[in-house]
């Protein structure tokens, strides 16, 4: 019990919304510096590292939005996007980023991915704190 309590703290929520965010800009990210970038820029793209780096890149970010997924299910992937929608809304109205600024947007889309990606990889200790309930997945092998 005290185990779960100390697994549950708001740093746990953090580091994993900062590793989806390591990932996701690691990825991808508008300044040009990313796993994106130098595959795109690379002389030899049919290169071993090239196109292993690729397929590990894609396989992480399809893990963890299949962990947000089963985390959130639609109910609450719908509920986090409405909230990022108006979020986003709220960030051009009152403007902290430019809607003529394709940089500004990226760099939103990619922060709010991160934070769901990381609320997805928490969602089990959100639901607990938020519930008292704990939730134990099903195998379908057992």
């Amino acid at each position: 019990m005290i185990k779960a309590i100390q697994e549950s703290s708001p740093g746990v929520l953090i580091s994993r919304v900062l590793i989806a965010a390591i990932i996701v800009f690691a990825t991808y990210n508008p300044s040009g510096k990313s796993i994106y970038h130098w595959i795109a820029g690379h002389p030899n793209p049919t290169d071993a590292w090239v196109i292993l780096a690729g397929i590990v890149t894609v396989l992480v970010n399809i893990a963890l939005l299949i962990a947000a997924w089963k985390a959130l299910g639609m109910v609450g992937t719908i509920i986090v996007l409405i909230l990022f929608a108006a979020l986003a809304y709220l960030s051009l109205q009152e403007g902290w980023v430019s809607a003529g600024n394709a940089a500004s947007l990226q760099w939103l889309g990619l922060i709010l991915y991160s934070i769901f990606l990381g609320i997805g990889l928490a969602g089990a200790i959100l639901w607990r704190r938020a519930t008292g309930q704990i939730i134990v997945d099903e195998a379908d092998d057992a």
